[in-house]
């Protein structure tokens, strides 16, 4: 702005030095206001380029690193916010006494056992601070006796997911001196470290109940792929990986389903428990003498494989889907068989092997209750063809022979599954179980009610 007054001063905004003017002549007024405007104008545009400036320089400029401190982890990181940290420390410290049962140490065993953890958006950081090796590079996670170093991820599950996965394997050489071969260690660490729950509330050890879930985490995704593509590896496959997996999420899916079946069955477990002891040995010498721990049991090892792998995705329920199998299972030599094949359970064998060369008729009948939401579907072995679950009637009863030996070759072969919706007669051409179930969806077991009577004759 400028003000003209008889014989004053005149002072101009934006211009350094007031002049003494009398009457100022209206072209020299104008050419005072031209010069001063200018000089406004090229101010306010230095301040905008010393803003701007400001504010990249504000955005190149990386957040302070953040230390949180809990009962078993000291975390640090270079990224989320603290109430995030903070829920992830929790997260490891209610993970911690639920390891300490799994391996069935007295009470208190852990209470002193402590990691250093980073959780790390950018590595390079960590590097010039001393924080992680130079020469040390992986995607995902990596631990090195009680430190331990996670990527962060696209979502908070997958991160917390390989916190926990890398505490596990921490713990195993603090408590083992070493995690055993590939299979067995990638395979417990993410058996212990899938979860459902955050900070204090989480929960290990469990199967995921949808996709929604787990964000990120996609190991199912990969299985089902295998599944369509019948290329299921054979257990001695997933026992014979490699020392270096290089954090092929493929194998570490498989690893897990192992680690599954080898401690959820109770039989199984103290081979676990016993051979971890040997956790320093990474060779072919640690599985070859697990094997021979389970020897008598190997093919019913071998069979329930089969069956989970076929089976497990989203919302399996291991209380449902145990299946009763012995070496002890007598030859069927044609008596007749009736009995209930529950809808609240998986796959149930009629608690006989059958012989090559056998013909036998299957006769279902009954009815049973599936869902309650928002009521009840009555079905009968034919199943109810206006709902679908696994591409099948919902309902509908199902036969699997279950072959009593597995090729120790690479890749499984497909399994023999057929609906049973009336008298159905089965050619037997190998020795065999006969396992049935009623279909509908892994998570929706646990409200069906009733079942269906089959007969089983020559």
């Amino acid at each position: 702005m400028v003000s003209f007054f008889e014989d004053r001063l005149v002072h101009v905004e934006g211009c350094s030095d007031p002049a003494p003017v009398g009457v100022l002549p209206r072209k020299l007024a104008m050419q005072v206001r031209a010069r001063c405007r200018s000089g406004i104008l090229t101010l306010i545009a230095m301040i905008g380029i010393a803003a701007q400036s400001a504010t990249v320089a504000s955005a190149q400029t990386p957040p302070p690193m953040q230390v949180v401190e809990g009962k078993h982890i000291v975390l640090k990181s270079d990224s989320g916010s603290r109430e995030s940290l903070v829920e992830l420390a929790e997260s490891y410290d209610a993970a911690v006494p639920q390891w300490e049962r799994f391996w069935q140490l007295p009470p208190g065993t852990l209470d002193r056992w402590r990691v250093d953890a980073f959780v790390m958006a950018d590595p390079q950081r960590f590097r010039d601070s001393g924080d992680l090796p130079p020469d040390l590079s992986f995607p995902f996670g990596y631990a090195i006796d009680s430190n331990i170093w996670v990527i962060r991820q696209k979502s908070d599950y997958y991160t917390r997911h390989l916190l926990l996965h890398e505490g596990v394997h921490a713990l195993a050489i603090e408590l083992f001196g070493g995690t055993g071969p590939s299979w067995f260690a990638e395979g417990l660490a993410e058996m212990l470290s899938v979860h459902r729950g955050t900070g204090r509330q989480v929960e290990v050890n469990v199967v995921p109940e949808s996709t929604q879930l787990v964000p990120y985490w996609g190991r199912f995704k990969l299985l089902s792929q295998r599944r369509d593509e019948q290329r299921i590896p054979t257990l001695d496959a997933v026992l014979q990986y490699p020392p270096d997996l290089k954090s092929d999420v493929e194998s570490y899916g498989w690893s897990w389903v192992a680690a599954m079946l080898l401690t959820e069955y109770p039989e199984y477990r103290p081979a676990v428990l016993a051979e971890a002891q040997n956790g320093s040995l990474r060779t072919v010498a640690f599985s070859t003498a697990f094997k021979r721990r389970l020897s008598q049991q190997w093919p019913i090892v071998q069979a329930r494989w089969r069956m989970l792998t076929n089976t497990i995705d989203y919302g399996f329920d291991w209380s449902r889907e145990r299946i009763d199998l012995a070496i002890r299972d007598k030859l069927w030599r044609g008596n007749p068989i009736e009995t209930t094949i529950q809808a609240d359970r998986g796959w149930q064998s009629v608690g006989v092997r059958f012989a090559p060369g056998m013909r036998v008729k299957v006769s279902p009948r009954g009815r049973c209750s599936l869902d309650d939401d928002p009521k009840p579907w009555i079905s009968e072995p034919p199943g109810v063809t206006i709902h679908y679950a696994n591409d099948r009637p919902l309902g509908q009863l199902l036969v699997c022979v279950l072959p009593n030996k597995t090729d120790e070759q690479r890749q499984l072969e497909p399994l023999l599954i057929r609906s049973v919706e009336s008298d159905t007669e089965i050619i037997i051409d190998e020795h065999c179980w006969l396992l049935f179930r009623i279909n509908d969806d892994l998570g929706d077991l646990g409200n069906n009610r009733g079942g269906y009577t089959v007969s089983i004759r020559r």
